[in-house]
């Protein structure tokens, strides 16, 4: 309670007691009244009800005007995170009070419970580089600079190369040399972790992944339930020292991860919690030099919306990976998709009300303050707007302002918001957006991709409109131009500062239909140069091409600084052969482009691509990432490494991995 809402209750009170001493004092006159008239015999004076409604009339209200003021919580204390007033999360306290916000959701969802696992160790005791000076290499396709996002493959100036292989749950340590060749160093052996997240400190490697475990069901203490089972997944972290290999650091969690981003020693996590378990409080297990401790996230730094369902808990927390000194906040809520930059974690949550029987996508923006430093998150403030998310390149941070697309359906509408932090209470608040003219009827948004004080918006149904946005006054944002193309682009990457753009994506027809991947060049203005990968090549040959790129930007290999952009592509190719029979074939390839905007003929600008093979496979593989060190690209999948020097166009190198699936199918043919 306030000091305000204090001395007013205390004002009220007092009238209270005013008016109830006057009350009471007339009914005992009166009482006493009657008694004297019948001790002589008078008949007593019936006191009309309006005296006594009169009467009571300022003991009643003032009353009642107490109960609605202490009920109203109009003068109580405002819940408080640092110096800003909480408008909108309440803290949960209790786990009582997560189970009623869950039973007023109506979730009906089952996750079961997560359990954790021990990593076996590794199979090289230490691990030596042959090169010791800094190598020149092209990083992880990171959104934002000085962010690092994780990937399935990794490498830095110190030239190894590290490759979490999928299906096999191993990782893959390779040095390489400046000539092109390399040598395997060690396997890192991940028994049940299952995972596909790395990153590279200069001292540390840091495995992200899960465990999981098959628990039956049971119907009654004892009794597994008909043999029915099901999943358990365990969120896991684990940190080696990149020269010994040996495990430092161990977390494992009762959340699955859904995101995570390294910022210079701080690795940020956000995961998903199950509200099923026993315990709705989040757990850590935490492994250092072989002792562990468990603990909990207590229920006052767990926050709820009142107006936002609850299906599952999203936890943020910060590791400081120097001394391993952790910080978390959970909210109760999903969590879709997450921006970061240097100084900010920004989480979305797309949900759906349901009014006057009609759906309404919605879409709450949260966000969270970091000190990469001591590897602190904080809470902000939060923000529901109409529409949807569905990619972390739809976000973007720029000069103390949260630029945002989304997406409606029914019927479909695109719109931009731009918001700002108030500095006084959890709100953010919306300062500019565009609300009409960002595509065309029934056109949704394919991609974005904001640069500084522009934004670019592609949307497609049947062509691809490319929106350029000015956002220099965040509040009067305008449309300044769109271009049309066939098909649509899902990444566009800033190339330079001259307004060119690189759009990668796919290729359509003139009735939407997609005919295979594309790779176009723009100004802004106009379409500079396209290159398609062939829908039906000159030998008559159909074929459809694919790749992990068109959905995982991380994919791409991409340098304006050197002028590359390649990518893994994965191709169908069918023909008919003179017996009238239709032939198949699959083919895995990783295609390297040179991009130069100063070329002579607008034409030449996406070179012809250089193309690097894999050996067949008895099976369906293909090739995961390439890899740039000093002029050569190292190009893996799971059986195979092939190293290609750019400069003489030739394979310097390559290696058969070997693999269980590839020894036991050959073992099949054998026999």
């Amino acid at each position: 309670m306030t000091l305000f809402g204090w001395i007013l209750i205390s004002l009220i009170s007092v009238c209270i007691i005013f008016f109830g001493v006057q009350l009471i004092s007339d009914v005992l006159w009166n009482h006493k009244l009657r008694n004297f008239q019948k001790t002589q015999s008078i008949t007593p004076f019936k006191v009309p009800r309006i005296y006594w409604l009169r009467r009571s009339y300022g003991f009643v209200m003032s009353t009642l005007f107490l109960i609605a003021t202490i009920a109203s919580g109009t003068f109580s204390v405002p819940n408080m995170m640092g110096n800003r007033v909480l408008l909108n999360a309440v803290p949960v306290g209790s786990k009582e009070t997560i189970l009623q916000l869950m039973e007023e959701s109506n979730t009906g969802s089952w996750w079961g419970d997560l359990f954790t696992a021990e990593m076996p160790g590794v199979l090289e005791d230490s691990l030596d580089s042959n090169s010791s000076e800094e190598r020149d290499y092209i990083g992880t396709n990171n959104q934002v600079e000085g962010v690092e996002e994780a990937d399935i493959v990794k490498t830095d100036e110190q030239g190894i190369i590290y490759y979490a292989t999928r299906y096999y749950n191993h990782i893959r340590i390779i040095d390489t040399n400046l000539d092109g060749t390399f040598e395997p160093l060690a396997d890192i052996d991940l028994g049940n972790l299952y995972t596909d997240s790395l990153y590279l400190t200069d001292t540390q490697l840091i495995v992200i992944g899960y465990v999981y475990q098959v628990i039956p069901y049971f119907y009654q203490e004892g009794v597994d339930y008909y043999g029915w089972e099901y999943n358990a997944f365990t969120g896991a972290v684990y940190v080696y020292d990149r020269e010994t290999l040996e495990l430092e650091y161990k977390l494992e969690t009762d959340s699955n991860f859904y995101q995570h981003r390294l910022i210079d020693d701080a690795l940020y996590l956000i995961s998903s919690k199950s509200l099923y378990t026993e315990d709705l409080r989040p757990e850590y297990i935490e492994t250092v030099d072989g002792d562990s401790t468990t603990s909990h996230l207590s229920y006052d730094s767990i926050y709820y919306f009142t107006d936002v369902p609850v299906y599952s808990m999203t936890v943020v927390t910060g590791i400081k990976l120097d001394t391993y000194d952790m910080t978390s906040q959970a909210f109760l809520g999903n969590v879709s998709e997450i921006y970061a930059s240097q100084d900010a974690i920004y989480t979305v949550n797309n949900y759906s009300t349901y009014q006057f029987d009609m759906y309404e996508s919605k879409v709450q923006i949260i966000k969270y303050a970091l000190n990469s430093t001591n590897a602190t998150v904080s809470y902000v403030g939060q923000k529901s707007i109409p529409g949807y998310v569905a990619d972390q390149y739809w976000m973007d941070e720029y000069d103390d302002t949260f630029r945002v697309v989304t997406s409606s359906w029914n019927p479909i509408h695109n719109e931009l918001y731009i918001l700002a932090e108030d500095y006084d209470t959890d709100e953010l608040k919306i300062i500019g957006s565009i609300k009409e003219g960002l595509g065309m009827p029934n056109e949704t948004v394919k991609s974005v991709r904001f640069d500084k004080e522009d934004a670019y918006v592609v949307t497609f149904e049947q062509h691809d409109p490319l929106y350029t946005i000015d956002l220099s006054n965040p509040r009067d944002p305008k449309i300044v131009s769109h271009i049309e193309e066939p098909g649509y682009s899902t990444y566009l990457h800033v190339w330079d500062d001259e307004n060119h753009l690189i759009g990668f994506g796919l290729d359509a027809d003139e009735n939407g239909f997609e005919t295979g991947i594309k790779i176009s060049a723009y100004d802004g203005d106009s379409v500079l140069d396209t290159f398609k990968l062939n829908y039906q090549d000159e030998l008559g040959i159909y074929s459809y091409s694919y790749s992990e790129a068109l959905y995982n930007p991380k994919a791409l290999m991409i340098s304006p600084d050197k002028g590359i952009i390649a990518f893994p592509v994965m191709s169908w190719r069918y023909y008919l052969s003179p017996l009238d029979d239709w032939n198949y074939s699959y083919v895995s390839e990783y295609l390297i482009f040179y991009i130069d905007f100063n070329a002579n003929d607008p034409k030449d600008i996406i070179s012809d691509p250089i193309t690097i093979s894999h050996d067949p496979s008895h099976y369906y593989v293909g090739i995961d990432r390439g890899v740039y060190l000093d002029g050569i690209i190292y190009t893996l999948s799971y059986t195979q490494l092939v190293s290609y020097d750019l400069e003489t166009m030739s394979i310097v190198d390559s290696l058969i991995f070997e693999t269980y699936f590839e020894n036991h199918i050959d073992k099949v043919y054998a026999d």
